[in-house]
């Protein structure tokens, strides 16, 4: 008989492998079972606890906001510029300095304004010296005109002659009080203390009437107008608080005082402007740098909170899981404000009770629960 050699087939050589799969499927069953509170009964023969983490339920101040973005603008702002033209012989500012009210901001050459005025003082000497010899001749001729010692025609040239140096009198004076307006127009002083821009022109240079010099900013408060929607127009009031936040103060909020609310919403994006006045005194905030409002609507400090993961949503609302006694309560809530990640809890739960908050999946009313690594309370910020 000729020699047998015997050889292992494909599938001899499959079954070691499926055989190793079935195994590691088995183990991977059991193991998920166990997680799940699925697994191979107790002794007693009750599943084992379905692990779960919790929370406790505590009050906080929680509060609902409404949100709105814009620039923050100075609270006045004007040109410096002359309102009759000249060169410049002062610039009394530092660019980009804090200037008082009150202070010189420009000074403008008034060389021939000075010797119109001067002129002028002195004609209006000798007109009143001519106007008191006038007024005496007139009284003169009074008395004589009452004696019947003058003629009609010289009183009435006296009468003329008064008249004459008085008019010349008033007109002196009012021409004077021009000139010295006009040389006071020469000197610009801050109308209110602020922060001044740079300069736009040079101590030398001749500048016409209306020529921007500089710009001066009241940036002490600032303002910031901003829009929210429609549906929070009958919400807002003046008495509610407002926080700012701004790019260049990461983390920090500012602040305001809510003091103009618009009557009418803008048709076309159907929002309601608003403006917020914010105190700067140190000046870190300064005028066209973005910002966002915050305009808190409504405050409770009452009522217990918890994290979103906690509540299961269902078609009647939501519920929650507290533990009791080692085992999962089913509880029907009613939710109120959310604020970051947390929600209060209107009816349904006390503030204080053990809340699951991750495995609530894995549950049911009466299940009983292993608490690992309970999270923070969730009035915990």
């Amino acid at each position: 008989m000729p020699n047998q050699h015997h050889t292992s087939t494909p599938n001899a050589r499959r079954w070691p492998l499926i055989l190793a799969l079935v195994a590691g499927l088995v183990v991977a069953v059991i193991v998920a079972r166990a997680w799940l509170g699925g697994g191979e009964p107790t002794q007693n023969g009750a599943p084992p606890p379905a692990v779960v983490e919790t929370v406790r339920a505590e009050t906080r101040v929680i509060t609902e906001a409404v949100r709105g973005v814009g620039t923050l603008r100075a609270s006045a702002e004007i040109d410096i510029s002359p309102e009759v033209g000249g060169r410049i012989t002062l610039l009394g500012f530092r660019e980009g300095g804090r200037v008082e009210a009150g202070q010189v901001l420009v000074e403008l050459r008034d060389g021939r304004l000075r010797e119109q005025l001067n002129s002028r003082e002195a004609a209006l000497a000798a007109a009143t010296s001519r106007a008191r010899n006038a007024a005496r001749v007139h009284a003169r001729a009074e008395t004589l005109r009452a004696q019947r010692q003058i003629s009609e025609g010289d009183y009435e040239q006296a009468l003329t002659d008064m008249q004459a140096a008085e008019a010349d009198v008033r007109g002196l004076e009012a021409d004077i009080a021009a000139l010295r307006e006009q040389i006071a127009e020469l000197t610009l002083r801050a109308p209110f203390a602020g922060e001044i821009s740079e300069q736009q022109v040079d101590e030398g240079a001749f500048v016409e009437a209306g020529r921007r010099i500089a710009t001066l900013y009241r940036a002490d408060p600032l303002h910031l107008s901003f829009s929210i929607p429609e549906r929070y127009a009958g919400r807002v009031s003046l008495e509610d608080e407002v926080e700012l936040s701004v790019a260049s103060f990461p983390g920090e909020r500012f602040a305001a005082e809510l003091d103009v609310i618009s009557p009418s919403v803008d048709e076309r994006s159907r929002t309601v402007s608003l403006r917020a006045t914010i105190a700067n005194p140190d000046g870190r905030l300064r005028p066209g740098g973005f910002a966002t409002a915050r305009v808190i609507i409504e405050r409770r400090d009452d009522l217990p909170v918890l994290p979103e993961e906690a509540l299961i949503g269902t078609r009647d609302g939501f519920i929650v899981f507290v533990v009791e006694a080692g085992q999962a309560s089913r509880r029907e809530v009613r939710t109120g404000l959310r604020d970051n990640g947390v929600v209060s809890i209107l009816e349904g739960l006390e503030a204080g009770e053990e809340v699951i908050r991750l495995g609530h999946q894995r549950v049911s009313d009466g299940t009983r629960v292993e608490v690992v690594s309970g999270g923070p309370s969730a009035g915990a910020r």
